[in-house]
């Protein structure tokens, strides 16, 4: 009798350990925590390179230099920056302060400034996009060529100039409105449009995820990836459920106490491993920090914002194509003008002073752009500008103040972006121009975005990550405290005989 209740007691016992067991591969299965966990392993590997402390340094120094450009430009490049409407009432501010007519005070202007003078007469750039299309075919009927060939003939021995007039006509008819951005907004729901809005939410938004988050980011990557987790879990859970059964079977078929001490003492050892598990790894911190770094992702990669990042970037890359060739004279397209003007004066047989008065005459804005770059020219006569202008100015030109101060900042750092010493692209190559900032962010940072996020809307599915740190803990706890004391009940049983074994009276020896 006291053998078949010391049976039952085992198998009770058991029972609880193979529901443990069950509960375990229930939550591993029910949360789909297998691919799950294999998605976010996948999201960490791709944005591992992105959170690397010098890259996430060379984003805020690319987003910086980015965001000075578009302050330079936004006054400038259409109407309704600004700018051009301040440019009369400059040279009225000049013709007073120096006593002389408004066109005295131009050719001023023009003599000693002669470059900021020209990027004055440009404004705004999109009456050069405007004037192109008449310029070419001026050209044509100059050169008498076809359109095609005029192309070709500008590609092959003007490439930098033509590289801006190709780009120049999507940078004008886009800054106000951005094609195909429409359903892009902040992370505060207010809408992305124009080339500011965009430079606002790429240096307000996105790019502080990376800087935040770098260290949450280290955390859940550091000691181990997370895609063993959920399976070393599942197996756990099995074998639990599977030796729990095994036990609940033996025990209602009988078991020695030396053998329920020993399967016993199996339980506490479990507990300990996983306890031990969770410990060394940093589970709980880990997860937690991660949860943190997925609650920040999640704005980024919504479907909206993400295709509106590659549209954005795209946008980003044709201002900085056009731009590049006429911003400092590395860009080679301020040495392109000349050579211009000789061919054209070459192929029509006219002089240089004519082809030169011909465009002037007859696309005033072009002119004016061509005789402005490179813009670094304009940058280095600011100082003297400012001089001959007196501190009287800035009231009356508040948009092209703006200009002013953001063109020192753009064309110095153009070919060496501060902040990015050390910084690489994915690919190992180095970034060190804004041309090199555009391509790492179009080629790199954006596409984790693109690539990945069916993977990060995988992992977000279904509940958080952060409960499993201190799930598995308390589950290992409870284990441990658990099989001692199976351990324990186990261990008296096993010396109950000793302590409680009846007295046997002597047996009488046989009669003789």
């Amino acid at each position: 009798m006291r053998d078949r209740a010391r049976s039952q007691i085992g198998v009770i016992q058991w029972v609880v350990v193979l529901v443990v067991g069950v509960i375990v591969v229930a939550i591993v299965l029910g949360l789909n925590l297998i691919p799950r966990l294999d998605h976010g392993q996948k999201v960490l590997n791709a944005a591992k390179p992105a959170f690397s402390a010098e890259r996430v340094a060379a984003d805020r120094a690319g987003v910086n230099i980015i965001s000075h450009n578009v302050d330079m430009a936004a006054p400038i490049v259409t109407p309704q920056g600004g700018g051009a409407a301040e440019v009369p009432a400059l040279v009225t501010y000049i013709a007073r302060k120096e006593h002389i007519s408004a066109t005295r005070a131009l050719a001023l202007a023009q003599k000693n400034f002669p470059h900021t003078t020209a990027l004055l007469k440009a404004t705004p750039l999109s009456s050069v996009t405007a004037e192109l299309p008449g310029l070419e075919a001026f050209l044509e009927k100059a050169l008498k060529v076809t359109p095609a060939a005029l192309t070709s003939a500008l590609q092959t021995n003007f490439p930098a100039l033509y590289q801006s007039i190709a780009n120049l006509p999507a940078v004008t008819n886009g800054w106000e409105s951005i094609p195909g951005i429409s359903g892009l907004t902040r992370f505060d729901g207010a809408p992305v449009r124009s080339v500011p809005d965009l430079r606002t939410y790429f240096s307000a938004d996105l790019i502080p995820v990376l800087e935040r988050q770098r260290t949450n980011f280290d955390s859940l990557d550091r000691t181990s990836s997370v895609n063993w987790i959920a399976p070393l879990l599942l197996i756990v859970g099995i074998v639990v459920v599977l030796f729990a059964g095994l036990m609940i079977v033996r025990n209602r078929s009988g078991v020695s106490r030396t053998e329920a001490l020993a399967s016993a003492s199996v339980v506490p050892v479990v507990g300990v491993v996983v306890v031990a598990l969770v410990l060394a790894i940093s589970l709980i911190p880990r997860v937690s920090n991660g949860q943190k770094l997925l609650d920040a992702l999640r704005p980024a990669y919504s479907q909206q914002r993400v295709a509106g990042d590659r549209v954005g970037i795209n946008m980003v890359s044709t201002i900085i194509n056009a731009e590049n060739p006429i911003m400092t004279s590395a860009g080679g397209g301020a040495a392109e003008v000349p050579k211009l003007i000789a061919f054209v004066s070459q192929k029509t047989g006219l002089s240089q002073t004519a082809v030169l008065g011909a465009l002037q005459k007859n696309f005033p804005h072009v002119t004016a752009l061509l005789q402005a770059i490179p813009f670094s020219a304009v940058t280095a006569e600011l100082p003297a500008v400012l001089k001959f202008l007196g501190p009287g100015v800035l009231p009356v030109i508040p948009r092209l103040v703006q200009t002013v101060q953001a063109a020192p900042l753009v064309t110095s750092g153009w070919d060496n972006v501060p902040g990015t010493a050390g910084a690489t692209q994915f690919n190992g190559s180095p970034i060190r121009t804004v041309p090199d900032v555009r391509t790492y962010f179009s080629s790199d940072v954006i596409p984790v975005l693109e690539t990945q996020r069916t993977n990060y809307e995988s992992v977000i599915s279904t509940s958080k990550i952060d409960f499993l740190g201190p799930l598995v803990l308390i589950i290992g706890i409870i284990v441990i405290l658990y099989g001692l004391l199976m351990v324990l009940l186990a261990w008296r049983r096993e010396r109950e005989p000793k302590a409680h074994r009846p007295a046997v009276a002597p047996t009488p020896s046989p009669s003789v």
